[in-house]
């Protein structure tokens, strides 16, 4: 950000939503106010008002930001890789933001979720259009492996995703404990070995 004499502040849109979505991820949306947004970004109540008409609208701006941002990144791992080797990156992926100080930090999207829901109609589409995004993924790369013979295909690939998007987001949550991401790597490869062709008849 610049300041010049005589001339308004300069200032990236981009940067603000930043600094507004670790404010919001840290305290929460209601424990949030203008002057935390204020002190987070550096700007003036009169810049953030030209940007965005109130707090509410700064935070869903900055949920439907992550939220984007997160199935984008997924469906650019995937398109790259064998349905397989997706799937275990998938699973690695939650495992290490589920350990360490990123799995104490948690989920925006279920902070949000446990903090406004239920009886906030705009958050609960925005939740429900990030959840249904990763069970989109989640069933796209296991009926690409059916069809290469890689998954079991005696089980539906919509019942599999779904039931593998419940045991990631659970590891979101239990990340809030900070679990050794060795017991969370077991856990992954339990959910590979169940879903490989063969595994219904073992």
């Amino acid at each position: 950000m610049k300041s010049g004499p005589g001339r308004p502040r300069e200032f990236d849109p981009q940067v603000f939503l930043n600094s507004a979505l670790e404010c919001f991820w840290q305290k929460g949306y209601r424990s949030t106010s203008m002057t935390d947004l204020m002190q987070a970004s550096g700007l003036a109540s009169a810049s953030i008002y030209k940007l965005y008409p109130d707090k509410r609208s700064i935070f869903l701006a900055a949920l439907q930001q992550y939220m984007d941002a997160g199935l984008v990144r997924g469906q650019q791992r995937d398109e790259e890789l064998a349905p397989e080797t997706a799937l275990r990156e998938t699973l690695e992926f939650v495992a290490l933001f589920s350990s360490g100080p990123q799995g104490e930090k948690g989920c925006f999207t279920i902070a949000a979720a446990c903090e406004l829901l239920p009886g906030d109609d705009e958050v609960r589409s925005r939740v429900e259009y990030k959840f249904r995004g990763i069970v989109a993924r989640l069933n796209s790369i296991l009926r690409k492996g059916q069809e290469t013979g890689v998954f079991r295909s005696d089980e539906p690939a919509e019942v599999m995703a779904e039931c593998i998007f419940m045991l990631l987001e659970g590891m979101r949550v239990y990340g809030k404990i900070k679990p050794e991401i060795s017991v969370l790597r077991k856990s992954n490869e339990f959910i590979i070995q169940s879903v490989l062709a063969g595994a219904g008849q073992r």
